[in-house]
């Protein structure tokens, strides 16, 4: 990744595109703003579409450990903590009114 200034990168604009097209990432500055040159393209729904899709479900069906019942139990038996805890702060500011 390569950063210039606008004035710096003025001469030699046509090598920094030449640069992002072949992969590098160049960053072109104008005081605190930011503008960067990203050889990536935008992606095509037309085309990268079932690849996506692909990659989507491999992530969705992909390796995880369903909770043991005792795992279960725990999860359940600290959200009914919490929800009593909660209930008794609001109680105490119902009283302080």
């Amino acid at each position: 990744m390569k950063t210039f200034t606008v004035s710096e990168a003025k001469n030699q604009l046509a090598q920094l595109v030449a640069e992002a097209r072949d992969g590098k990432v160049i960053i072109l500055t104008d005081g605190a703003q930011q503008v960067w040159l990203d050889p990536r393209r935008p992606l095509d729904l037309e085309e990268d579409s079932p690849e996506l899709e692909a990659e989507l479900l491999k992530a969705a069906d992909g390796p995880f450990a369903p909770y043991s019942a005792e795992e279960m139990r725990g999860v359940v038996e600290r959200i009914i903590r919490e929800e009593a805890g909660a209930e008794t702060e609001l109680a105490g500011l119902v009283a302080v009114k």
